[in-house]
């Protein structure tokens, strides 16, 4: 450290000392016992620098006493116990802390043996008396045969004889048969056959007869039966049932029958 600095270390040390000292006057301390205050404060600053670590908290010490000792001699603060209190408590903090610092410079840490581990090869690999090429060496690939294509025999397929198929019949002459007389209708009538036609009372007379002999009572009565025609016409039946009806009136008419 310079002249310079030592200078100003000193003359800062002088200032903060008197209003330090000022302050524990005030506090009540007896004159020459408020000296140890600013000399315990300044030395707990000095050591704090020394050694380079909580400079912070005794710098800060020194700020706080010299302002309340000018604003107690200025009647802006005023002596009472919290004051007292705290004046008394700055003398065994610096002591806590110096000490603390001195015990932290004067412990040697502890440092832990070191475990030597035996090398991983204990003897020496052999030198290479070969030099190695900087590029490996191509070793050419034998080129291998190409597949050769074999011509597999052709299976002929074997096919089982067909079962023989069986000669037609021989087919039996279709003859005509003869030809039937066909009824021929009255001119202007229909000699097909109707639904009508098969309905017929199980005893084989048919249900229409009881209805014409009740139309044609008065016909019948005179002798005389309604024509077919008369029939299929008043009743829309076919030729088949209008005869059969007319052949069922027939025994009710009374002689001499005659068509109508």
């Amino acid at each position: 450290m310079d002249g310079l600095a030592w200078l100003a270390m000193g003359a800062a040390v002088t200032v903060s000392a008197h209003g330090e000292w000022a302050l524990a006057v005030e506090s009540g301390f007896h004159p020459w016992v408020a000296a140890g205050l600013p000399l315990a404060l300044d030395t707990y600053a000095l050591r704090a620098l020394r050694a380079g670590r909580e400079v912070f908290a005794p710098v800060l010490g020194m700020i706080a006493t010299n302002a309340a000792a000018h604003l107690l001699s200025a009647g802006v603060l005023r002596p009472d116990w919290r004051l007292i209190v705290l004046v008394s408590a700055i003398a065994p903090l610096v002591l806590w802390r110096v000490h603390v610092l001195h015990a932290t410079e004067t412990t040697v840490p502890v440092r832990e043996p070191k475990t030597e581990l035996p090398p991983l090869w204990a003897e020496p690999a052999p030198a290479v008396s070969a030099a190695v090429p900087a590029y490996p060496v191509a070793v050419p690939t034998p080129a291998e045969p190409e597949p050769v294509a074999v011509a597999e025999p052709v299976r002929e397929l074997e096919f089982s004889p067909l079962p023989p198929w069986p000669a037609p019949a021989a087919e039996t002459p279709r003859t005509r048969p003869q030809p039937v007389d066909e009824y021929v209708s009255e001119p202007g009538g229909y000699a097909g056959y109707t639904a009508a036609d098969q309905q017929e009372e199980p005893s084989g007379v048919d249900e229409l007869t009881p209805v014409a002999a009740a139309r044609f009572a008065e016909v019948l009565a005179s002798g005389r039966l309604p024509s077919v025609r008369t029939l299929r016409a008043e009743y829309g039946i076919g030729q088949p049932r209008a005869q059969r009806v007319r052949d069922a009136l027939r025994g009710l008419a009374g002689p001499g029958q005659v068509a109508a």
